[in-house]
């Protein structure tokens, strides 16, 4: 019955919150029996782009929120400033694709673009302040520090700006490798004076914030030659950066001096060979949630025991997953969205639009949570 209430809600083009039988095995993305759990309410859509017609499309936008004022972008170019009470449109501005979530700071709004800008803008207005090209598609958000807006693109490029005018102040350059790299990159995380980010040789570098110098550079590659990436973007828990490599899995890495403290590596006891893209890092502060394509989300403890791990077989690529309470929320680009309790991984409840969600989702502190669909659909709930 609450799937039919879903359907009638969302329209024919929308999705339910079900399960289905789909996939065979328990390792898969979804699971075989009925759910008992009410996580989730709608409370209102709104379509981004049209792209009902489009063969397999992907959105990874994810919003971000200020106020009453929720923020995001598209694949289709479109910028919205949107009420997150009803999602009337405050405001709308064509900037370019987007792929990830603007930076809110201080009244501005830095977005990213996959044609490598980041453009600043009054949130209020839309207006435009200025904006500065790079020389690879930015999908992470960018971080602000003091009078810097740092980021981080495809390009393995690591670039600082003056937060007001956009002025140049620094950049480092990582070594991209020659062969074939992993779609995405991993963000920027500031801790005090150093900048933690990873790249596509897989690394994982400190950088002083200044001046974009390295401080310390370890490999998380283990022994793989290929493939071997680090796109999740690190966390800094105490002493430690933890981060993670399609090849090596989790890391827990000193931040002062690089120096790895333990590994937990990814695979599959039927697929020992298997390894997959990382979709990120998420924490509670005593937990990792990590997924991983085709392997699952797993939890680890901080001194790198597996406490659970939910599989993800034929799911699709994973975003990165987001804690809320006592929940653990995480998109699969296939299946859609999951609501999983966090200290056991169990499926509480999910959300299939149809098409599947590429997207991380946004979540307040008071429970509102918005998710764009494949389709480019922008869906708002309330969490319980």
């Amino acid at each position: 019955m609450k799937a039919l209430v879903f359907c009638a809600l969302l329209g024919c083009g929308g999705g339910a919150l079900h399960v289905s039988n789909k996939h065979a095995d328990a390792m898969s993305a979804e699971n075989r029996e009925e759910l008992g759990e009410d996580r989730m309410s709608l409370k209102w859509k709104f379509q981004t782009a049209d792209r009902l017609t489009e063969i397999a499309p992907q959105e990874f936008a994810a919003a971000a929120v200020s106020a009453d004022t929720l923020f995001i972008g598209s694949a289709s170019g479109t910028f919205y400033a949107l009420s997150i009470t009803d999602g009337h449109i405050r405001w709308k501005k064509p900037l370019g694709s987007v792929s990830c979530a603007p930076l809110v700071d201080r009244g501005f709004l830095y977005i990213p673009t996959t044609d490598g800008f980041v453009i600043a803008v009054d949130s209020q207005t839309g207006q435009e302040k200025w904006r500065y090209q790079s020389r690879g598609a930015i999908e992470q958000t960018p971080a602000a520090s003091g009078d810097f807006v740092i980021f981080s693109n495809e390009a393995d490029q690591v670039v600082a700006l003056d937060a007001t005018n956009g002025k140049f102040k620094w950049q480092y350059k990582a070594e991209t490798p020659e062969e074939y790299t992993l779609r995405g990159h991993a963000g920027v995380m500031i801790d005090g004076d150093l900048i933690y980010t990873g790249f596509s040789n897989g690394t994982l570098a400190a950088l002083r914030k200044d001046t974009g110098s390295v401080a310390w550079s370890t490999s998380l590659k283990a022994d793989a030659d290929r493939f071997v990436d680090v796109d999740a973007t690190p966390i800094v828990l105490g002493q430690m950066v933890y981060a993670s490599s399609s090849s090596g899995g989790v890391y827990a890495v000193d931040k002062t001096t690089g120096l790895v403290r333990w590994r937990v590596p990814f695979y599959d006891v039927s697929m020992p060979s298997e390894t997959g893209n990382v979709g990120g890092l998420a924490t509670d502060g005593k937990v990792l949630y990590v997924s991983v394509a085709e392997l699952g989300t797993y939890a680890i403890d901080l001194q790198g025991n597996v406490l659970w791990r939910v599989g993800a077989r034929g799911g699709g690529e994973p975003a990165a997953p987001v804690v809320f309470g006592d929940l653990l929320i995480y998109s699969l680009a296939s299946d859609g969205l999951f609501v999983a309790e966090r200290r056991t991984g169990k499926t509480l409840e999910y959300f299939d639009p149809g098409d599947g969600i590429s997207a991380q989702p946004t979540i307040t502190g008071d429970g509102r949570m918005f998710v764009m669909s494949n389709r480019g659909i922008l869906y708002a709930f309330d969490l319980d």
